[in-house]
């Protein structure tokens, strides 16, 4: 078995996890040739990503089609607002997280499990360590976002089981 036939094996098997029949995965055909004329991946997913990056997500990271699968575009806030304003004509807010989702006043809250996966580029802008004695942190150590939350599998890291098992016990505290 060849790396192509291996590639388009993978394909096959992420279409079938994604009840999807697209046999192309650019989220930004306009900059990607593309056979496909339905359009691969500027459906309303792509449009929704793109339109909640520029509404809730700070991204402060550029991409390279190198080491990712984006068009080049490096990180600068000046053009990420050039963008918005021309696509959607908004602004982005850049502070928009810290005051939707409290800040450094979540401390007020509680009950809170914060799990992020060290395989996961979104770990830094996620709480990492414990707030409180009831806003705790779990890192899933050999995983990325909400692989914890979902159903085990013999393929799961044993950092995925022992963050569920953690997770099972700070829930059981807490029920008591």
């Amino acid at each position: 078995m060849n790396s192509t036939s291996l590639l388009e094996g993978l394909a096959n098997a992420a279409g079938v996890f994604y009840n999807n029949s697209l046999q192309c995965y650019d989220i930004y055909s306009e900059f990607i040739e593309c056979s496909d004329p339905s359009g691969c991946g500027t459906g309303p997913d792509a449009i929704a990503w793109d339109y909640q990056a520029c509404t809730e997500l700070l991204s402060p990271r550029g991409s390279n089609s190198v080491t990712d699968m984006f068009p080049i575009l490096p990180w600068n806030p000046e053009l990420r607002a050039a963008y918005c304003q021309k696509k959607y004509g908004i602004t982005p807010r850049d502070n928009w997280t810290a005051v939707q989702f409290w800040g450094q006043n979540i401390k007020s809250a509680s009950n809170i499990i914060f799990s992020n996966g060290n395989l996961d580029p979104w770990m830094g802008g996620g709480v990492n360590e414990d707030l409180s004695e009831s806003l705790l942190s779990v890192t899933v150590i050999g995983g990325a976002h909400h692989l914890d939350l979902r159903s085990s599998n013999q393929l799961d890291p044993p950092g995925v089981v022992l963050a569920r098992e953690k997770e099972k016990a700070i829930l059981r505290q807490w029920l008591s």
